[in-house]
Parts: structure tokens; sequence; C-alpha cells
């Protein structure tokens, strides 16, 4: 106990810990200012849009009603009446425009869900006759479908939606669309969205790797314990040579003070935006729904390899809540695992910016290398697990949380015992 009480009190009283630890607050309070300033001109182009297309239709109205006039002085009492049933729909679409402006500048989300559900459905229920499409790039029908439920479960709870173009009905992006071209680039910028809440804009970065970056942070903030201690410069191991202190206590102490203060570390960065949020719009609601992929149903197929179909794959929907209680056990067997790589290879490059370099150098090989779903490397991305993403794009049921789990831990405490075995043979010089 005591070593562990000396060794939490070096990692206080060093400088650079808290220079490191201020920096890293004010690059996650930096994220978050960007991504408000993003939310807010985004939300000033929609008011644009809206304004443009209301103009535009009252333009168009009046023409058409001029037009009206003039045949009706010539006698051409068809194109009379033709063109003012033209500048009556016009005058309708004008109303519609100028009802969606107020309704999305007072924030009325119920009636700009109900007017993206009435096309919505029409695009749904007759996808044979109604389809959507970029530049001729048809818009994929698994994410009409899912576009359309979740608008309707934010509609049933009163949820506020995350900022997004609303041009195309404020479109759920899947992973079933396959644009290329500029339909690709156009499509991303329409389906980007960026939360103006707390919960939301911490769901949102965990699409950014925010987890797996913040846990190696953390790691070279306080996994050189040993490695920076059996150098001539500093030689902090000699002490404990002298004293009545096994290497075991000695070693678990280290490993233990400094995967604590990475947990702390993760934590606290994770809950900046949450402290921002409270002091901006508010930190939202846990209930809002969250995509998860059922993918291919293996049944349909038979014999055959499943393959991914948007028109027949299904999909459900869980809260935020449930999807943030699954990344915090993903987080902790994950800083588990990365801290215990770097530490593992500290013992042995002993300099802790080279530690860090091939330490993501590690991790991302391990990643792109083998797509086995026993690969701990293959859970860095919380989010692709959580939402069932690489189980459909792999084909491959044993993509889970609870596979993912038990590698991650599993390897780590392989690595934790290899860490162990090298620790004992280290030598102080």
């Amino acid at each position: 106990m005591h070593t562990f009480q000396f060794e939490m009190k070096k990692i206080w009283k060093r400088k650079g810990t808290w220079i490191a630890l201020f920096i890293c607050i004010l690059a996650i309070s930096a994220l978050y200012l960007f991504n408000k300033e993003e939310a807010n001109n985004l939300e000033e182009t929609n008011q644009n849009l809206i304004q443009n297309r209301t103009d535009q239709f009252k333009q168009w109205a009046a023409e058409a009603e001029i037009a009206a006039e003039k045949a009706k002085q010539k006698g051409d009492t068809a194109t009379a009446e033709e063109q003012a049933a033209t500048a009556e729909r016009f005058s309708a679409s004008t109303k519609k425009y100028e009802d969606l402006k107020i309704a999305y500048d007072s924030g009325d989300w119920n009636y700009v869900y109900l007017a993206d559900l009435e096309g919505l459905q029409r695009l749904v229920e007759n996808p044979m006759e109604a389809e959507l499409s970029i530049e001729e790039q048809r818009v994929d029908n698994f994410t009409l479908r899912a576009s359309y439920e979740e608008k309707q479960q934010l509609l049933e709870k009163g949820l506020t939606p995350p900022t997004q173009d609303v041009l195309l009905y404020s479109l759920l992006p899947t992973l079933y669309d396959e644009f290329t071209g500029y339909s690709a680039a156009r499509w991303e910028q329409l389906t980007e969205r960026y939360g103006t809440l707390g919960w939301n804009i911490l769901y949102q970065f965990t699409h950014y790797f925010l987890i797996p970056i913040t846990i190696i942070l953390g790691a070279f903030m306080f996994g050189n314990s040993v490695s920076s201690e059996s150098m001539r410069k500093n030689r902090g191991l000699h002490f404990f040579h002298v004293l009545p202190v096994s290497k075991g206590r000695v070693f678990i102490a280290k490993y233990l003070v400094g995967l604590i203060h990475t947990i702390l570390f993760t934590v606290i960065i994770l809950l900046i935006p949450l402290g921002l949020s409270l002091m901006d719009r508010g930190i939202g609601s846990l209930a809002y729904p969250v995509l998860v992929y059922d993918g291919p149903d293996p049944r349909a197929f038979g014999s055959r390899t499943p393959v991914p179909n948007g028109d027949y794959d299904t999909f459900h929907f869980i809260s935020l809540g449930d999807y943030f209680i699954q990344a915090l056990w993903m987080t902790l067997l994950m800083v588990f695992f990365i801290y215990t790589v770097y530490f593992f290879l500290s013992l042995w490059i002993r300099h802790a910016g080279a530690t860090l370099l091939v330490t993501v150098c590690v991790l991302f090989i391990g990643a792109m290398v083998g797509t086995s779903p026993w690969n701990p490397f293959q859970y860095l991305d919380v989010h692709r697990i959580l939402t069932q993403e690489n189980r459909v794009l792999l084909v491959d049921n044993r993509y889970s949380v609870q596979n993912g789990l038990l590698a991650l831990g599993l390897t780590g405490l392989f690595l934790w015992l290899l860490s162990f075995g090298r620790y004992r043979q280290l030598k102080v010089k």
C-alpha cells in the first residue's frame, strides 16, 4: 500500500503531467467549440436555404399570376386556367416553406418531422414508383426505411435532432449507400450531422476515434513509470533495490497507478463535452435512437453465402443510454488493452516518444491486418462494433460486444504477464 501511495504522489508532483492534462483539456474544448461553430453555420445555411426557396416559389407564383392575367385578356381561357392552377400550387409551396421556416427557427421539431415523414412515407411505401436520387445515383431503400423510422421515434419521444442539411429530408446515412464521384461528395455534405446537445455531441465524437486516441494519450502520460526510471538520468528503480520491497510489488504498484490514472484521464476527457454543453444548449436526452444493423438473414440464403441487400435487410434502434452503457464496458477493456500494449513496449524501448510512435503503428497495423473476430485490434472502432457494422460488412455474426470484451481482456492479460516477466529480467543502468 505504501508503494502504491508513493507512486501516486510521484505522478501528482510531475509538472509535465499537469501541463499535458491542461493541453488535452484545451484540445477537447477546442473540438467542442469547432463542432458548435459548424452546427451554427449549418443552421444559418438551412435558414437561408428555406428563405431562398420561399422567395423562389413566391416569385414563380407572381409570374404565373401575371401570365394567367395576360392569357385571360387575350381570351386564351385554357392557358389562363393552367397558369392560375400553377400559381395556386406555387402559392401553396410558398406557404409550406414559410411555415417550415417559422418551425425551424422556433425549434418546433414536430412540424419538421411531420413534413419529412410525409415525403419519406411515399418513398418507403412505393419504392418502385418513387425514388430519391443524387445525380441519377439512387439513395438505397435501406437508408429511406431507416430514416423514416428514426423520424418516427424522434417525433414520438419529442427529441431534438442533430443539425443537418434540410434539403433531402435530413436522411440518416447508412453503410448501404454507395455513391461515386460528385454524388459521393454531395451525399456526404447532405448527411453530415453536428450534435448540439451534450449526449449527441459525445455520441458524434465516438465516430472520430476519440476513445482510442484519448486512451493512447493517457498511456503516453502515465505508462512510462518503469522505463523512465531505469535509465542513467533517472535512477528511480535503484531506490527500491535498497528497500525491503519485492520486485512484484513494485511492478504491480507502478502498473496499477498508471492504469488507474489512464482510466481517470479518459473519463475526464470524455466528460468535458457534457460539462460544456450544460453551459450551452443543454445535455440532451439518452432516449435518442441509435441505428443498429441486423444484416442479411442467413436463413433466406440456405447454403449460399449471405450478401447484404438494402431492400431486404433489417435493422433496429437502441437508445443512446444503452449505447453508452455498452461503450463504457468496451472503453474500460480497451483502456486495459491499449495501456498494457504501451506499458509492454515501454519496457523494451525505454523512450516515451518512440514508444508512443511504435504503439500507434502496432494498433494501426493490427487493425488493418486480419479480420478475425478474435483480433482485439478489430474492436478499437467502438461505434462500428456497437452498431454491428463490422458484422454486416464482413458477414460474420461473431463480431459482437461480448467477443470484443473477451478478445481485449484476454490479450491484455497475456501482455500483462509478458510485461511482468520482462520487468523481472530488467536491468537498471
